[in-house]
């Protein structure tokens, strides 16, 4: 019999919190997995309260949350309890993915470690996301991904003009890509499972994926390139892979890595084919030469007309060049929709309307999950210690001794 979802009777358990680690519990969700998250019953998740950091955007919806735990199961529980630790172990047993992003002194304190749930289920898929790797001098360094991906993989560093301020990463623009790697590890494991029927230790880390991601300049350093500052545009060495502003304010990035067949097709695109016989832009090396020329030159061209303009005419020459867009106009963008990159939220407790980022995978010929939307605190704790075979009484002690916390009624 085929399952509707590629991974429908796969269950994940989420001992984690914020983005990286839950973030691969959401692409696995997507496929068809039930999610458990296990969160404090005081309080929930911290990352429930990510959208109240400023300078993040004021919402009346709790964007974080609807984004990384839609369609996921919460269960509110004091693991820190015998009785609450006792729970977790029963859920971690019934499992096939535990997803982690604990630091190990933490793991080990609660005897949450791999080699302390591998003997309780032999298949399970043990998923560990870290800040700055489980070796070295670093491994309980508190890690984010501003600090393990963007700053310490030289990535902030490398895109800032010389001399120019350093860019503050956006808000888990690490961690996403970062899951999405935890998420492939988890898939190989299971594949690997269905041919020795064994699970096994699945780990990344923030600062791994910072070094992939700026991964080609690494691999200059590593063969002894020479180190690389970009300069500022007034003393650009490529100004055919470069942005400009046109007159409304609007921006572009040109990206003509072939130039020697694009030039042409560029110069007739920006009615200015003269450039081709001007000796300081007829040749390659010699617009290399005199790229901040041909910048200041560029400038004053983008500058007579609007965006739309140059994205119609640079379109119809086939020129390599990207819309710098802003971000409160991608809901609308009709690339994005036309591709499915919006999913809506499904549900009779769901604003109308209302729409998430869908994960960026796709296999043909099988459906993702509908969307729903993210867990109350604890909402789902009865119901899955139900499936586990607990009573109604001993349920009903876990909830009177505050080891496990029901959702409010009135909520």
């Amino acid at each position: 019999m085929s399952e509707a979802y590629l991974l429908e009777g796969i269950r994940v358990v989420e001992f984690a919190t914020f983005v990286f680690g839950p973030a691969a519990g959401t692409i696995l969700g997507d496929f068809g997995a039930e999610v458990v998250h296990i969160e404090h019953p005081q309080g929930g998740d911290a990352y429930r309260y990510l959208p109240q950091l400023r300078p993040l955007p004021e919402c009346e919806e709790n964007y974080c949350w609807i984004l990384t735990s839609r369609g996921k199961k919460s269960i509110a529980l004091d693991v820190q309890s015998p009785e609450g630790h006792a729970v977790a172990i029963d859920l971690v047993g019934s499992a096939d993915v535990f997803i982690t992003n604990l630091h190990p002194s933490v793991l080990e304190k609660l005897g949450m470690r791999y080699e302390d749930l591998a003997p309780l289920n032999a298949r399970l898929i043990y998923a560990h996301a870290t800040g700055y790797g489980d070796r070295g001098d670093e491994v309980e360094k508190p890690g984010y991904d501003a600090t393990a991906w963007w700053a310490r993989s030289g990535l902030m560093d490398a895109v800032r003009p010389s001399g120019g301020e350093f860019a503050l990463a956006t808000a888990a623009m690490g961690d996403h890509p970062g899951s999405t790697a935890l998420f492939g590890a988890i898939a190989l494991a299971l594949f690997d499972r269905e041919r020795t029927g064994k699970g096994r230790r699945v780990r990344t880390s923030l600062l791994a994926n910072g070094a992939w991601a700026n991964s080609i300049l690494l691999q200059a350093a590593l063969c002894g390139g020479s180190s690389y500052s970009p300069p500022p545009r007034s003393k650009s060495l490529n100004a055919l892979v470069c942005p400009y502003l046109a007159s409304d304010g609007r921006g572009l990035y040109l990206a003509m890595v072939q130039e020697a067949v694009e030039w042409e097709r560029f110069t007739d695109a920006i009615g200015k084919p003269d450039l081709r016989a001007d000796p300081r832009f007829a040749e390659l090396t010699a617009r290399r030469s005199n790229a901040p020329a041909l910048v200041s030159l560029l400038d004053e061209v983008f500058a007579s007309e609007p965006l739309a303009h140059w994205r119609a005419v640079l379109d119809r020459h086939s020129v390599t060049f990207g819309v710098i867009a802003r971000v409160d106009e991608l809901p609308d963008d009709p690339q994005m929709n036309a591709n499915g990159v919006f999913r809506p939220v499904v549900g009779d407790d769901v604003r109308p309307g209302l729409r998430t980022i869908d994960s960026p995978l796709h296999l043909d010929g099988a459906q993702k999950r509908p969307a729903t939307r993210a867990p109350g605190i604890g909402e789902h704790g009865r119901e899955l210690l139900t499936s586990l075979g607990y009573s109604p009484e001993r349920i009903d002690a876990l909830v009177r001794d505050k080891v496990l916390r029901e959702p409010d009624p009135a909520a």
